[in-house]
């Protein structure tokens, strides 16, 4: 518990420095662009081509492929439920859409793979982003419809052939053909990999930063999304497992469901200029808050 704990308290640490430095005005909040740039463009694909580059291959393929299909189960199960809560809440137009992204799928990106990494290692890692594949393209495309309320949409080729699926593709390649590579790639792909958590937390902490602290707090429909997010995901996730018995999909389904809400409902509304203030709520609150949740969840499953 203690190790999980102090994980995350480190890229909550780092959440609370870049909040810190755009509120004492040593950085801009207008800053984040070029490292949200970076994150997308360069360090997510290190990340991928780091992990699957090195542990995937034709026998893991073999074994592995139903965490495909368990997890795109799953996220219709999650889409149904997150439906029936924003419907139980009254929200209406742009705040449903807003709530339903919140309560069906959490930061799995910026935070959810990073800590996985750190706690379970790069084996575990690895089953994660098979796991969450379904996730980031539900991400990159019905959920910039919600959250651009379908304005400057891209084509469908670029919503699913993200810099992060480049990076897995070209790993899975070199991972299965064995392909020889000089050896500064890979140090290259594991330096850009080591950035990714703590630049990504950075960032969250100075999205927050441009809003009201109380001004976010005081919605009382926040608290039930994060309640849904950070409690009820998980919760769903575990017994769907243990129903089902598909022990395969265990850790990446609850690790991947426990984390806090994603911080897209901050970035695709700025894309197209809409009030991004809700999204920002769920951010802050769910974000603080896991950091109780989370050891709790991730020690369950180490259990």
């Amino acid at each position: 518990m203690d190790a999980i704990f102090g994980q995350v308290a480190i890229l909550l640490i780092f959440c609370l420095t870049g909040y810190i430095l755009c509120k004492t005005k040593l950085v801009n909040p207008e800053h984040s662009k070029p490292l949200s740039v970076l994150l997308v463009y360069i360090f997510f694909p290190c990340m991928s081509f780091n992990t699957f580059s090195a542990r995937f291959n034709v026998a893991y393929l073999s074994t592995q492929w139903p965490l495909l299909a368990i997890s795109a189960g799953m996220l219709a199960v999650m889409v149904v439920v997150s439906k029936l809560i924003c419907k139980m809440l009254g929200s209406k137009d742009y705040e449903k859409n807003v709530n339903e992204y919140s309560i069906t799928t959490g930061n799995i990106g910026y935070m959810g793979y990073p800590l996985v990494g750190a706690v379970f290692g790069e084996a575990v890692l690895l089953d994660c982003m098979m796991f969450g594949l379904p996730m980031s393209t539900y991400i990159g495309t019905v959920g910039y419809n919600m959250l651009t309320a379908g304005k400057g949409q891209k084509s469908i080729w670029q919503k699913i052939f993200t810099p992060s699926l480049i990076g897995i593709l070209i790993g899975c390649v070199v991972g299965i053909t064995g392909i020889w590579l000089p050896q500064t790639v890979y140090d290259v792909a594991k330096m850009g990999n080591n950035c990714v958590a703590p630049v990504s937390m950075l960032l969250t902490g100075m999205a927050i930063s441009q809003f009201p602290i109380k001004e976010l707090l005081s919605n009382w429909k926040v608290y039930v999304i994060c309640a849904a997010r950070l409690l009820l995901a998980p919760a769903l996730a575990l017994l769907l497992i243990k129903l089902t018995g598909l022990q395969i999909a265990l850790i990446p389904a609850v690790a991947l469901y426990a984390m806090p809400c994603g911080m897209n409902t901050i970035v695709y509304p700025k894309l197209v200029e809409k009030d991004c203030r809700l999204g920002a709520a769920t951010v802050l609150i769910s974000t603080a808050l896991s950091i109780l949740t989370i050891p709790i969840w991730l020690q369950l499953l180490m259990n």
